[in-house]
């Protein structure tokens, strides 16, 4: 009896159960659904940071109750979130950048000469072959020009490697300031240079590029304490009538090229098929042109 009667006392006194849950904002059922929205707010906020949309936000109210509290706790995780997934992405485009110009420069490194920064041979297979291919599509010819600089050996005996690599590059530098947008200037190794004149009208074109490259290329080099003339001998092929394959091009502008170099220093020859003789595919591989045995000087 006395227990009924302490509950029955306890309610006329209003005195709260001490298991109830105890909220300022009351229990009524307005309270309640107020309640019910702010946390779907905070669960609708997270389920946003689970979608990566981490600048999502929680209202607060201006009461600082518990609800309020976990809704800045859960914003305070999502400012926390929010600047983590900024860095990381700052990261990943960073190093995505590195690997991009890292690609990039592989590539140039596998396509171009290290020394001169001009193609090497198998960009210039790769351009020749390309442009034999569009011959049919061209109102215009085309033509290679290879190049042997004459008494490179003596600037290396003399001066030394660093000096004959100093040279290399600037003759380089010649070729690639008189070559137009559209051609291709590429070494060859050693001091043999190849140039492929992409759009030519005639032979006669072609020559005339041949002879005005010789020009600049026999004015005086800055070699240590010295100037010195290094000429080059040049052979011109004309494309693309005779030729099937960038092998057989190369290889016709090669023998010109020796031909020039038994006429003298500086001398520049067109590729004559009576003279030179006819260029088919290569014996075996890329680059590997059947041409006659020649001693370099």
């Amino acid at each position: 009896m006395s227990g009924q009667g302490d509950e029955k006392s306890s309610q006329v006194s209003g005195e709260q159960d001490p298991v109830s849950p105890v909220s300022p904002i009351g229990r009524d059922d307005g309270g309640v659904r107020e309640i019910e929205r702010r946390l779907g707010d905070i669960v609708g906020t997270i389920q946003e940071y689970a979608s990566l949309r981490f600048d999502a936000r929680t209202p607060i109210g201006p009461d600082g109750d518990i609800v309020d509290a976990v809704a800045a706790g859960v914003n305070f995780l999502g400012e926390e979130l929010e600047a983590s997934f900024n860095e990381i992405e700052n990261r990943v485009a960073v190093r995505t950048g590195e690997l991009a110009m890292a690609t990039e420069e592989l590539s140039h490194r596998a396509l171009h000469d290290q020394l001169t920064g001009l193609a090497n041979r198998t960009l210039l297979w790769d351009r020749v072959t390309h442009r034999l291919g569009s011959a049919d599509r061209r109102t215009v010819g085309f033509a290679v020009l290879f190049l042997d600089l004459d008494k490179f050996k003596a600037v290396n005996d003399i001066w030394g490697h660093a000096a004959g690599d100093k040279l290399l590059v600037e003759v380089a530098g010649r070729i690639s300031a008189e070559v137009r947008v559209g051609d291709t200037a590429a070494r060859m190794g050693g001091d043999e240079f190849v140039v492929l004149l992409d759009e030519v009208v005639s032979a006669e074109e072609a020559m005339a590029t041949a002879c005005r490259l010789c020009m600049v290329l026999r004015a005086p080099y800055e070699i240590g304490s010295h100037q010195e003339t290094v000429m080059a001998s040049m052979g011109v092929a004309f494309g693309p009538a005779r030729f099937e394959t960038a092998d057989a091009v190369i290889a016709a502008a090669d023998a010109a090229m020796y031909d020039a170099k038994r006429r003298g220093p500086g001398q520049c020859v067109e590729y004559d098929e009576d003279v030179h003789g006819q260029f088919g595919p290569p014996v075996s591989g890329v680059g590997e042109v059947v041409a006659p045995a020649r001693e370099r000087t």
